[in-house]
């Protein structure tokens, strides 16, 4: 026996906000909507995070799948057996291992949160990011000059 799907009514800023995450993670609305309630709608201590800290993950490369495992209490990933097997300090160093095992000509500059995914979802790691990546530091934006600076400066004709 099949239930009819359920609607519930959402305010249409938070429905566009839903699709462009679901486009961001290449799900569809009801996947992602699933995906966030499986992360954050559980018992504090079922969570995730609490109860596992290791996220199995694959990435696909040179039409060779690579397994590996994701800390979401460190941000380390490490790939047991394999292309790159080895444990890295971040998802970006384990993309490089496996580009430069699979194929050495390419460069192997990669950002590890859109190489990998879940296994579970096939989701990009950088669902992830936002709550379980250690915390970054933030960075100063340039020095802009002051606007008195910049009347001061000779313009080249």
């Amino acid at each position: 026996m099949t239930s009819e799907p359920q609607h519930i009514h959402v305010e249409p800023e938070i429905h566009q906000q839903v699709e462009l995450l679901a486009r961001a993670l290449g799900m569809t609305t009801s996947e992602t909507i699933a995906h966030l309630l499986h992360l954050y709608a559980q018992p504090a201590s079922e969570t995730p995070a609490r109860t596992n800290t290791l996220t199995p993950v694959y990435a696909i490369y040179q039409r060779k799948r690579v397994e590996g495992h994701f800390d979401r209490s460190t941000g380390a990933l490490s790939i047991p057996a394999g292309p790159g097997a080895g444990q890295y300090k971040t998802p970006s160093g384990a993309a490089r291992a496996v580009i430069t095992a699979l194929h050495p000509q390419v460069s192997p500059v990669r950002t590890g949160w859109a190489f990998w995914r879940l296994a579970e979802t096939g989701a990009y790691l950088a669902v992830l990011r936002g709550s379980t990546a250690p915390a970054r530091t933030a960075t100063s934006p340039p020095a802009t000059p002051s606007a008195s600076a910049t009347a001061l400066t000779p313009r080249a004709r």
